[in-house]
């Protein structure tokens, strides 16, 4: 009977405990934005606080929007709407931070250049936020045009329901930089799939009775 008991409670323990994968990721080519993703789907960007983005040299791979970060205390927002194509549970993000010149290249100088950016991912009546702290990275002083990728984890997890649009609206700061643009570089976006009611019931009796055959 202990036996048992001490199963029945280890597949409770077990039954809400999933690894977080990365549910979906891409590279900017200025405003395009791919949705290819066995989780998400009808990917699209919105810039506002500028509404158009640079376009020329490292820019094109890039999602930059066309305002100076010098002095401007408001930043630049930016936002990303996707839907969920069955329900998923959003834990984390990453970004990549990549400073520019005006004109899209890399600053020809070794000064550091600094920033922060809030996220808040809303879906529903739910919403959290992730708060990010970027930086020119030595590889980008010494002459590789390289971004800055950082990982920031979501206040509370964000559930999103199969077929609901969410979104990701990003505000990035960079007041302190002389002359510089700041541009996105990657997304990406980690969490769980929910696993259907039936598909779930399914995998805890196989274990269950894998355990009580080994313990026979």
């Amino acid at each position: 009977m202990k036996k048992l008991l001490s199963i029945s409670a280890f597949l409770m323990c077990i039954s809400g405990v999933q690894a977080a994968t990365t549910l979906y990721e891409t590279q900017f080519h200025q405003t395009s934005i791919n949705a290819d993703s066995n989780f998400l789907d009808g990917a699209s960007v919105t810039l506002s606080n500028p509404s158009t983005s640079l376009s020329g040299n490292l820019a094109a791979n890039l999602l930059v929007p066309n305002v100076q970060m010098q002095n401007n205390n408001a930043g630049w927002t930016v936002t990303f709407s996707f839907t969920a194509t069955q329900d998923i549970i959003l834990s984390s993000l990453d970004l990549g931070f990549q400073f520019v010149t005006g004109t899209g290249t890399r600053h020809g100088n070794t000064d550091p250049k600094t920033g922060t950016a809030t996220v808040t991912l809303t879906a529903g009546d739910s919403s959290a936020t992730a708060d990010l702290s970027f930086e020119r990275v030595q590889a980008d002083k010494d002459g590789t045009p390289t971004a800055d990728i950082q990982q920031a984890s979501f206040n509370t997890p964000v559930t999103v329901k199969a077929g609901e649009t969410f979104t990701l609206t990003v505000n990035a700061k960079a007041p302190n930089t002389g002359g510089t643009f700041l541009g996105l570089s990657q997304l990406a976006l980690q969490g769980d799939a929910v696993p259907e009611p039936a598909t779930a019931s399914l995998s805890l009796l196989g274990l269950a009775a894998l355990l009580l055959r080994r313990r026979v």
